[in-house]
């Protein structure tokens, strides 16, 4: 695997924290995605907004519900997308979704719509 650097003054460093963040996605994703001009629906924006429109005040859910049939991603990358989910509802929406534990066999996480 290729490793690429390059270096950003504080400016455009910034600017490409806001788009990642606005994007709900890391700063390499958020690079990857707009430099080769990919669409995906795992994002944790996209999780949160489909979720919005599932479930209910304390309604509980995992990521695989959340997606139904779409939910088609491998088992590293899920855990990858996870990850950036959690983090994205702890910084930036915990007052709509909070994390409730791991579900029964451990596996995912579990969230409640707040």
């Amino acid at each position: 695997m290729a490793v690429y650097k390059f270096t950003l003054n504080d400016e455009y460093s910034h600017k490409l924290e806001q788009m990642a963040k606005k994007d709900g996605v890391s700063v390499q994703d958020c690079i990857r995605n707009r430099l080769f001009n990919l669409t995906t629906i795992y994002t944790p924006v996209e999780a949160v907004k489909r979720a919005m429109n599932k479930y209910e005040k304390d309604d509980c859910f995992t990521l695989p519900e959340v997606y139904g049939d779409e939910w088609t991603i491998q088992r590293g990358v899920a855990g990858a997308f996870g990850k950036q989910f959690f983090n994205y509802i702890s910084d930036e929406c915990s007052d709509k979704i909070q994390y409730v534990g791991m579900t029964n066999y451990g596996r995912h996480a579990q969230y409640k719509i707040m």
